[in-house]
């Protein structure tokens, strides 16, 4: 019988030894707990931590001090970028961290809006602890991630959520690294876990100076170098910028002279009555005149009362005018220079009365050229004078 009780007893310590183990590998989701919702929250508030050890301080985020305003509790003789209560590393490391943090803090441009009293850009802090408050059903990732957000958010070093926050919990074997909002816009939160994990051998050896340090250089790196890309981002923007203004005016030129052409061709199209009638005012103006003057000039010289000259060819004027009617007027030049001639030929001797008839007869012939000029010059005046009649599109001559 007390073999069978010491049985059982001992199968029952194995039992409970083994749930408490797959409890602390396994947590229970805060939705599965068979509490109700403020159980776990009071927990949470009380600092219930499920790994109860009375010799080991586990630092919360409301506990944890502030390396500007209580900086010696953060083991430091002054105010710095660098809290480390549980004295990780030597003075004269965390005081190296401080130079490179403010030198960083230097060589990197003011990002916030208002950068009339800054002098520098990114800022850095760094907080070391051995063990963190985790509650038991959180994951311990979450549990670091968390940490540090609020963390960064209570110690506001950046006036514009311009700085980094990295947390080490070094016998927790965690750490985070959280990234302001405008910090974020030079150095993404993927990039830093990306330097993170470049320099976690650090990390795991227990080198935790080594470590710090070789990421504040890849940030100062990474850093410059985006400022760099930024400067030759502004240098690319202003060539786009004018080319695009050049381009535009360019367009815009292009675009007023279709449509003028467009403008031009749609009023000729419109209105092509008005602009034949233009035309042919111009051609009529131009022919009738020339027609008016030129036989006058031509026959000029048979109508003189002077002694006539030698008879010649009449060559008609050359004129550049190619829509002038065909005109089948022919002047009997033969019997003019007959005419002529005979008047011409009268002897130099002749006496008073022959000279009288002969005078006679030479007015007379003249009054008769002038009579048959101005006729010949009405006939081909009224051939020469096109008549039109506007009819649609038709025109009659």
């Amino acid at each position: 019988m007390n073999l069978f009780v010491a049985t059982a007893f001992v199968l029952l310590h194995i039992t409970v030894t083994a749930s408490q183990r797959y409890a602390e590998r396994n947590p229970l989701p805060v939705d599965t707990l068979p509490f109700d919702d403020n159980y776990y929250d009071e927990d949470y508030t009380e600092g219930y931590d499920f790994y109860e050890d009375k010799d080991i301080y586990r630092w919360n985020v409301d506990d944890f001090p502030h390396p500007q305003d209580t900086f010696r509790f953060c083991n430091r003789m002054k105010p710095s970028y660098v809290c480390d209560p549980d004295q990780v590393l030597k003075k004269e490391d965390a005081d190296k961290l401080d130079t490179f943090i403010l030198q960083l803090y230097k060589d990197t441009p003011c990002i916030c809006n208002d950068c009339r009293n800054e002098t520098g850009g990114i800022i850095i802090g760094i907080a070391l602890l051995k063990h963190m408050f985790q509650p038991y059903n959180q994951h311990p990732s979450k549990t670091i991630r968390s940490f540090a957000e609020k963390l960064r958010a209570k110690w506001n070093l950046g006036k514009c959520d311009n700085d980094i926050l990295i947390v080490v919990a070094t016998t927790d074997r965690l750490s985070f690294t959280d990234v302001g909002k405008e910090t974020s816009f030079y150095l993404s939160l993927d990039e830093a876990h990306r330097i993170f994990l470049e320099n976690k051998a650090n990390f795991s050896a227990g080198h935790f100076y080594e470590g710090l340090r070789a990421m504040l250089a890849d940030y100062h790196t990474k850093t410059r170098m985006m400022q760099k890309i930024k400067k030759e981002d502004d240098k690319l923007n202003l060539g786009l910028i004018s080319g695009s203004i050049i381009g535009a005016i360019a367009l815009l030129g292009i675009i007023l002279f279709l449509i003028f052409l467009i403008y031009r061709r749609c009023r000729k199209v419109k209105d092509p009555e008005k602009s034949e009638d233009k035309t042919d005012s111009k051609t009529e103006g131009v022919s009738s005149s020339w027609t008016k003057q030129d036989i006058k000039v031509m026959f000029s010289s048979m109508k003189s009362h002077d002694k006539p000259s030698s008879s010649s060819k009449y060559q008609p004027c050359e004129t550049e005018e190619k829509d002038l009617p065909v005109n089948g007027f022919k002047i009997d030049e033969e019997e003019v220079l007959d005419t002529t001639l005979a008047i011409r030929t009268a002897s130099p001797t002749l006496d008073d009365t022959q000279m009288t008839a002969v005078t006679a007869l030479d007015t007379s012939t003249t009054e008769m050229l002038d009579k048959e000029l101005t006729a010949a010059v009405e006939g081909i005046a009224q051939t020469f004078q096109p008549k039109r009649e506007f009819k649609r599109h038709e025109t009659n001559l």
